[in-house]
């Protein structure tokens, strides 16, 4: 058995224990369907009409954090190429091919699942450094090459910052709310990973930037964690449009990663066609030295 097949074999024997977990605590059935391509939706899909200045605030956040951790990699793992898989397109709702993008791209994840940010090659492999513009279809014979897969997150948080405030307080006898930081998963995105994984088997993990430092967890300590019934919780915050989502304390995985440089700020904005004006910042410089050995640990499964 290939490591691809034995990573997917193992992750297959989670699947119980996630769909039993999650039912329990009232998740649809729709987000409980894991296996095969997805059903063709019921009714035509809504589209959004507007992206706000919360919205690209947030899409310059994870397009800096990709970039940031891209870099990191390709500094610590020499020996691996860091390659561009996820969609890159900034066009933004308001915009005249918004919609029709926007539909395909769901219509896309359907047949095939939710393509992670990152993929990594070793660094003698034939595959351009983006393949963001191809396909599912067309990328898959590549995709199906790669060592390991990364989905990255940002966060507005300084994670050790965090982590030693609430430790402070908890020592001289404050009530605190949560320890850590936490990594966010969607609970409909678990199907969509899930159906990545199922036709590609490479290694995918989670990889969640904040400022001061980078952690990470592999989707198959995600599953396990579900599928154990305990570790995290399932929240609807209002950062991730009230959707039901699983909250892992950032401990549960690894921190492989820690700043060398703290970004700075520079404002932008957009003008809407019908010329409002949206003003949001954007993160600029920084950067993080990683940890090879922690890292590959996670993104290969390694004990």
């Amino acid at each position: 058995m290939s490591g691809g097949q034995a990573y997917f074999s193992r992750l297959t024997t989670t699947l119980e224990g996630v769909v039993e977990q999650l039912r329990a605590k009232g998740i649809v059935e729709r987000h409980l369907n894991f296996g095969g391509e997805g059903h063709p939706p019921a009714r035509k899909p809504t589209v959004p009409t507007d992206a706000r200045s919360e919205f690209l605030a947030n899409r310059a956040m994870g397009d800096w954090a990709e970039r940031a951790l891209s870099a990191a990699l390709a500094r610590a793992l020499p020996e691996w190429k860091v390659v561009q898989y996820g969609g890159t397109d900034r066009i933004a709702a308001g915009h005249p091919e918004f919609k029709t993008r926007y539909v395909a791209g769901l219509e896309e994840t359907r047949q095939f699942g939710k393509r992670p940010d990152l993929l990594l090659f070793p660094v003698s492999a034939f595959v351009t450094a983006d393949l963001s513009k191809l396909s599912h279809a067309d990328a898959e014979p590549l995709a199906n090459q790669a060592v390991a897969a990364v989905e990255v997150r940002s966060s507005k948080f300084e994670a050790l910052t965090y982590i030693a405030v609430r430790k402070s307080q908890r020592d001289s006898g404050k009530k605190t709310g949560r320890e850590t930081p936490s990594f966010t998963v969607k609970v409909e995105d678990l199907v969509i990973v899930y159906r990545w994984l199922e036709r590609h088997r490479v290694p995918q993990s989670y990889c969640q930037v904040f400022f001061d430092s980078v952690f990470a967890i592999n989707f198959l300590d995600i599953f396990a964690t579900i599928g154990s019934g305990s570790g995290f919780t399932i929240e609807t915050p209002e950062k991730s449009q009230e959707k039901a989502t699983i909250m892992i304390p950032i401990t549960s995985g690894a921190q492989i990663g820690r700043a060398t440089s703290i970004p700075t700020f520079a404002a932008e904005h957009r003008v809407t066609e019908l010329g409002r004006h949206d003003a949001y910042v954007v993160p600029q410089g920084g950067g993080f030295e990683l940890d090879a050995a922690a890292t590959k640990r996670v993104l290969l499964v390694e004990s």
